[in-house]
């Protein structure tokens, strides 16, 4: 089963809510770059939910039904008023235009082929308004991590009644890991198993995903403090970038 099926355990992990240092980010990211916020790949609204209960203009889509479920159940619950749609960040379409599009959190990495990615950056710079951003968030690959043996699991954390490990295996040719959560209900002693893949970003990556696709990047932070990014020690890409004038 994907993780992204089972929105009771993603929240889980992430958070039903964004934490004070994520939601603080976007929150001066919306405002710098704002007014009108897209969360492209907003899952369930952990992001979101917050910016629009700080009276951020935002809204969002995402290509899961489970994960939308969640984020107009949890919005309810706060009653807060959020407008998401069913969609595919590989060409969305929306009669909006935006200051600022976002896609937080891995999302982004789940676009595995070129292609893909073409097909993403392609509704993107469709749907910004003039002098609009694009700010993408992307993990910052760790060798020791990639590397490591397949089958062998690491311990992720724990979370509530449930003890996380983790297998991955790294397919270096294609920049491409496959992992699988396990999640282990103490009290009953079962397990469930979820899997995601995701697409690995190195610094050289990173600056070519961007000017093939027709973005200028303006910032490349590597933490929420708004740390200036470095390859060895940064735990995030944090790119924000606007469309070439030519492109």
């Amino acid at each position: 089963m994907s993780l992204y099926e089972n929105t009771k355990l993603y929240d889980l992990v992430h958070g039903p809510f964004a934490d004070s240092e994520t939601f603080e980010f976007y929150y001066q990211m919306a405002v710098r770059y704002g007014p009108k916020v897209l969360d492209a790949a907003c899952g369930t609204g952990h992001i979101l939910i917050p910016l629009a209960e700080a009276g951020i203009d935002v809204c969002g889509f995402d290509i899961s039904p489970e994960m939308l479920a969640a984020c107009e159940r949890k919005a309810a619950e706060k009653n807060v008023t959020v407008d998401v749609w069913l969609d595919d960040l590989r060409g969305f379409r929306s009669e909006q235009r935006f200051d600022l599009i976002f896609v937080a959190g891995n999302s982004f990495q789940h676009l595995m082929t070129d292609e893909d990615i073409s097909a993403a950056f392609r509704p993107i710079k469709t749907h910004l308004n003039p002098n609009g951003r694009v700010l993408i968030e992307m993990f910052n690959p760790s060798w020791p991590l990639l590397m490591r043996e397949p089958e062998k699991r690491l311990m992720v954390g724990q979370f509530g009644d449930h003890i996380l490990t983790e297998d991955s295996v790294y397919d270096a040719a294609n920049r491409t890991s496959h992992t699988t959560w396990h999640f282990w209900h103490r009290p009953t002693g079962n397990e469930t198993s979820l899997t995601y893949n995701s697409r690995e970003y190195f610094y050289k990556d990173v600056t070519e995903l961007f000017s093939l696709n027709g973005f200028v990047i303006e910032n490349h932070f590597g933490e929420f403090d708004l740390s200036p990014y470095d390859e060895e020690m940064s735990s995030k890409h944090l790119v924000i970038a606007s469309p070439k004038a030519n492109g």
